[in-house]
């Protein structure tokens, strides 16, 4: 290790013990993703069910303010069914972060989550979800995609 470097961590551990917190406890910022996103979902293959054909929706993504863990909006479906959503944020690795969310009423209700991360000055994301009884036992799970637009 050069002089420069343990020069900088003996800098970082003084000013940590300066300020009286553990570096473990300085707070880590959540990524600012709130914003109007395009993407596509497709159901996972099932037994006996026709091939699942990718579908288009465009997503409101709403966060809590500085950029807070809590985040809900709406998801738009080509046909205009709208379905709100609630879920958090969480941090992720390399700069990403992590969405957990629901929609649906309590008999039919669609979880997901997934991977934002930071692409070319635009937030990327790709996950799963999952349907808790749907009516169509073709559509049990799947995956989805979405860029910031």
């Amino acid at each position: 290790m050069n002089k420069k470097a343990k020069l900088l961590i003996l800098l970082t551990v003084l000013a940590l013990s300066v300020s009286g917190l553990p570096a473990q406890v300085l707070p880590v910022k959540l990524c600012c993703v709130a914003g109007e996103y395009r993407g596509s979902h497709i159901n996972n293959q099932l037994p006996n069910c026709p091939v699942p054909q990718s579908e288009t929706f465009s997503m409101t993504l709403k966060q809590g303010i500085g950029c807070g863990a809590n985040v809900w909006g709406t998801i738009l479906s080509p046909s205009g069914e709208i379905q709100n959503f609630n879920g958090t944020l969480t941090r992720g690795a390399r700069g990403c972060c992590v969405i957990t969310a629901k929609f649906g009423t309590r008999g039919h209700v669609t979880t997901f989550t997934g991977t934002l991360c930071m692409r070319l000055g635009k937030w990327q994301a790709k996950g799963t979800y999952t349907e808790i009884n749907s009516s169509d036992p073709c559509k049990k799970s799947g995956t989805w995609e979405m860029k910031q637009i």
